[in-house]
């Protein structure tokens, strides 16, 4: 229990990383790299494609090795791009830690729900993975406001290179608890194959849900991680403290909502397809309000609220990885979600690589030292996510009940 308890704190600063950067330094980055937003928008973009990446071999590393060797590996990657990061102003090694950065944490989150697979029964199984990610999406909570807080006091690099330091303590008493336990042998029947990717892949069914969800999720992340605060300072002209109590409002309503979600669905006798299709919906409406905001320029504070809606929409995970158990053998279910957590930063990936050049469409203003993207360029990035959620409820139509 101590492991995992050490494995959810990597997961808290593993979320605080993918969240920080660069959505709440966004224009402290462009300003001392002198780059525009398509190179800013890549250290999000570059964490999400790793993360997706490795997601796919993950679930095979877990079952070979087992979560508590995987998460020291992803500790020890993690703390090292943690180092690396905030002491260079070289754009390339700047990448090359955020891909680091991407590969030690994508180890933890099918790590921990190994582990709790095997301490917990099924009937709160569900509860655990949403008490689980209640934890680690409180990383998401400290990665804005506090964040952006601290740095009245100190720069965002001195920031990070304490969080490193915390994070390398953590990595030795993880190392130290680990030696005193008997860990399971390794299983060397488990290897990487495609047979699992292949039978998972096979069932219509899996391939909507991972279509609906993947679409779902990334608009959410790509807003928090990536745009959301650099749009709430542009086109509502707030100013950095409320902007960023804003999206950390977003992380803790996200956080909250995996256990509310899946209390709710629990009450509801387990309708987790209708919960899905309501979301589908949701989420749909919600972007359009915003893009008509935009389209006829009315600043107001509805898309602020707009915004933590589709954060408590987007926190499905406690519903869709007990779906994915349900409806696949015990054999494959894990590269089930593995696959589903792939298509999760994969689409997180794409969508923010397309905002950064979408962003630089028009030419964007200059605010004393700030540069600030026009009314078109935010219209095209929403309608983006508009035109992808018309997409994620196609999809979410098509998902059954009979599995």
């Amino acid at each position: 229990m101590i492991l995992i308890f050490l494995g959810t704190m990597f997961y808290l600063f593993a979320n605080f990383q993918r969240i920080a950067i660069p959505g709440a330094v966004f224009d402290v980055m462009e300003q001392e790299l002198s780059v525009t937003a398509p190179y800013i928008t890549a250290f999000g973009a570059i964490f999400m494609y790793v993360y997706a990446l490795t997601q796919l071999v993950n679930g095979v590393l877990v079952d070979r090795y087992g979560g508590f060797r995987i998460m020291l590996t992803g500790a020890i990657i993690l703390s090292l791009g943690a180092v690396l990061f905030p002491i260079t102003q070289d754009l390339f090694v700047m990448y090359l830690s955020r891909g680091l950065i991407g590969i030690g944490s994508s180890m933890f989150y099918l790590s921990l729900i190994k582990e709790l697979r095997e301490v917990v029964p099924d009937k709160n199984f569900g509860i655990a993975i949403s008490i689980m990610l209640f934890i680690g999406y409180t990383g998401g909570i400290f990665a804005n406001a506090p964040f952006v807080y601290a740095m009245r006091y100190a720069s965002w690099r001195n920031i990070l290179l304490v969080l490193a330091a915390i994070s390398v303590i953590a990595v030795i008493v993880f190392v130290i608890v680990m030696s005193k336990l008997t860990l399971p042998k390794i299983n060397k029947q488990v290897k990487l194959r495609t047979l699992p990717f292949k039978l998972v892949l096979h069932k219509r069914h899996n391939r909507n849900l991972f279509s609906f969800a993947c679409c779902n999720f990334a608009i959410f992340y790509a807003i928090q991680t990536i745009i959301g605060k650099k749009f709430l300072e542009d086109f509502c002209l707030m100013d950095i403290h409320r902007s960023s109590l804003i999206l950390s409002s977003m992380a803790i309503i996200a956080a909250i909502f995996n256990i509310v979600n899946a209390y709710a669905c629990k009450l509801t006798h387990n309708h987790r397809v209708k919960f899905l299709k309501h979301a589908s919906v949701i989420t749909f409406v919600s972007l359009l309000l915003i893009c008509l905001a935009i389209l006829f320029n009315y600043k107001t504070v509805l898309i602020a609220t707009l915004f933590c809606v589709l954060a408590a929409n987007a926190s499905l995970s406690s519903i869709l990885v007990p779906v994915l158990h349900l409806t696949n053998r015990k054999m494959i279910s894990g590269t089930a979600v593995s696959i589903m957590n792939f298509c999760f930063f994969m689409m997180v990936g794409i969508l923010g690589t397309l905002t950064g050049f979408l962003l630089n469409i028009f030419e964007p203003v200059k605010r004393g030292n700030i540069t600030a993207y026009t009314n078109q360029s935010y219209l095209l990035v929403f309608g983006m996510f508009l035109a992808v959620s018309i997409f994620e409820m196609y999809k979410a139509m098509k998902l059954s009940n009979k599995y």
